[in-house]
Parts: structure tokens; C-alpha cells; sequence
């Protein structure tokens, strides 16, 4: 069985498990940003309350969540999961515009 640590991160509180605030990449990063949204949640309530939030793509790239979320379709949202499945998916179709270019 895997063994998992616990990572209080930051702001977190204690028995936060996974990576501190900073250290997660890509959709992790979206979660991590959406710490403290209520849902359901529209995209433009959502960008107005965690908009400037940073995500972390890449360790060498980021972006505000707001202009992240600029290019996903959906307008409510019902949990993280579901923005974080909206956002995985625009990023997957800006990729494949971008390798079909």
C-alpha cells in the first residue's frame, strides 16, 4: 500500500495531504486556487472571488486563474472537480490547436 505524508501547505491547517501551496503544477495548481470557493459557482462570480489566484502549469510558467478560465465554455460551476475538469479540457483543446497549427 502507498504510503502518504501529510502537508499542512500553506494556510492549509494541519492534515492538508498533498503539496504546499506553490509546489502543485497544472490542475493541482487550479485546486489549490479554488481553496475557500463555495459552490455552485458561476465563471464570473468565480473570477471575480479567485481570479488573480496564481496557477502554476509548468515550474517555469503560470497565470492568473482568471485568464485561465476566459477560455473555458462553462459558465456554473458545481464543485472543483467540475472547473478543474472544465479547465483540463480548454487546456487540452488549446494544445491540440496549437500542435495542428
Amino acid at each position: 500500500m502507498p504510503r502518504t505524508t501529510e502537508n499542512t501547505g500553506e494556510g492549509r491547517g494541519s492534515g492538508h495531504k498533498g503539496p504546499a501551496k506553490g509546489f502543485a503544477f497544472g490542475v493541482a495548481s487550479v485546486t489549490q486556487a479554488l481553496h475557500g470557493a463555495s459552490f455552485p459557482i458561476s465563471k464570473e462570480d468565480l473570477i471575480r472571488e479567485h481570479g488573480k489566484e496564481e496557477v502554476h502549469w509548468t515550474k517555469d510558467s503560470s497565470a492568473r486563474l482568471g485568464d485561465i478560465l476566459q477560455d473555458v465554455d462553462q459558465d456554473e460551476f458545481l464543485s472543483v472537480a467540475d472547473v478543474a475538469s472544465a479547465v483540463s479540457e480548454a487546456h487540452r483543446e488549446e494544445a491540440g490547436d496549437e500542435e495542428s497549427e
